[in-house]
């Protein structure tokens, strides 16, 4: 996740949940842009719950930490930061979080924000756990910034005066992700933009392989 890729959402929604669950709002709640923009927890027991499974969690953790927080990191998966591993980062994160005292659940998946505590349920049997906490910082799915894009489509019959032919939506403003993913998608609109629109085909030949008749 980085700091323009959208909007972090609220209500736990993400890989784990896919619809919006209970939140007391007696439990202050922050985001990663809450974080970015500086406003943090006020020291105490912090809940960290990842379902993004990239480095934010991970960065944001250690940044709790130097700030004085007890830090209890949750995530759904079977490891802190997972998709990191594919980056060859996974270990060096766990290793540090380990050793700045960040207490860690895996597989465990937020299902309620209480006044004064979260609750959790295993992956695999569903089990329940509640955990005390002060305060709750949710990296989970973002929404994308596309205002833009929407008053332009709502203005679709002024495109042809203005030499439009076309708007398209691309990068994070369609669907917020790492910046390596925003800056692939601005290289193949660029590459396609004088050729018919593929759709979700890709742009060149593979194989695919069969089983041939004896």
């Amino acid at each position: 996740m980085d700091a323009v890729d959208g909007v972090g959402r609220r209500d736990g929604v993400a890989r784990f949940q896919t619809q919006p669950f209970a939140i007391d709002p007696a439990m202050p709640l922050f985001t990663p842009d809450d974080l970015m923009a500086g406003s943090l927890p006020k020291g105490g027991r912090v809940v960290l719950y990842d379902d993004d499974h990239y480095y934010m969690g991970g960065v944001l953790a250690e940044l709790l930490v130097k700030q004085g927080c007890a830090v209890t990191l949750v995530t759904p998966s079977i490891r802190v930061s997972d998709w990191s591993y594919n980056t060859l980062e996974q270990g060096f994160i766990q290793k540090r979080l380990i050793e700045l005292g960040v207490e860690i659940q895996v597989t465990r998946g937020l299902t309620r924000i209480g006044q004064d505590h979260v609750e959790t349920a295993c992956v695999y049997s569903d089990r329940r756990a509640e955990t005390a906490c002060d305060a709750v910082v949710l990296v989970t799915a973002r929404l994308p910034e596309d205002a833009l894009y929407l008053a332009l489509k709502a203005r679709q019959g002024d495109w042809a005066a203005a030499g439009i032919r076309n708007v398209k939506l691309i990068g994070d403003a369609n669907a917020p992700a790492p910046i390596a993913w925003a800056t692939y998608a601005g290289h193949r609109y660029a590459e396609e933009l004088d050729a018919p629109d593929p759709g979700d085909k890709v742009p060149f030949r593979r194989e695919v392989v069969g089983l041939a008749a004896r």
